[in-house]
């Protein structure tokens, strides 16, 4: 049977005048922060996805120009992301004014993505609360 990994190791040496010099290893802690590092990233990318489509949704909204360099942008690169919630629900529309649902479902289906993968990353990456304490006495 493999051993669990430690949470904290400790390693004490002597130095040249007799000084204890204690090097301390917190696997736990570390591992809190990769899973930090790693669900920032999440969080991060997810940002700039809801950013793209909330900027499609305004310009749809206030009807902006579609040959307009910026908006074709900002249309072309959120297309990639909208690609599989297109005809989904209608579009109501007034005067050129677009209310487009389906980015709104969009964005709240990513998140739910987004946060369906942080909370399995974080429920299989934390470390256990089981702690395995081993004593040793040098004489």
């Amino acid at each position: 049977m493999a051993r669990e990994p430690y949470e904290r190791h400790e390693h004490v040496e002597r130095g040249e005048r007799g000084e204890e010099m204690r090097e301390i290893e917190d696997l736990a802690a570390e591992r809190q922060n990769q899973i930090r590092r790693i669900t920032g990233v999440i969080w991060l990318v997810l940002g700039v996805l809801e950013a793209l489509l909330a900027l499609r949704l305004i310009l749809k909204l206030l009807a902006a120009n579609p040959f307009n360099a910026f908006a074709n942008f900002i249309y072309d690169v959120s297309n990639v992301f909208l690609a599989p919630f297109f005809g989904l629900v209608g579009q109501p529309s007034a005067n050129g004014h677009v209310l487009e649902v389906t980015t709104l479902v969009a964005m709240l289906v990513y998140f739910l993505i987004a946060w369906a993968i942080v909370r399995l990353i974080e429920i299989v990456m934390t470390p256990t609360r089981v702690r395995h304490l081993r004593t040793t006495e040098r004489h």
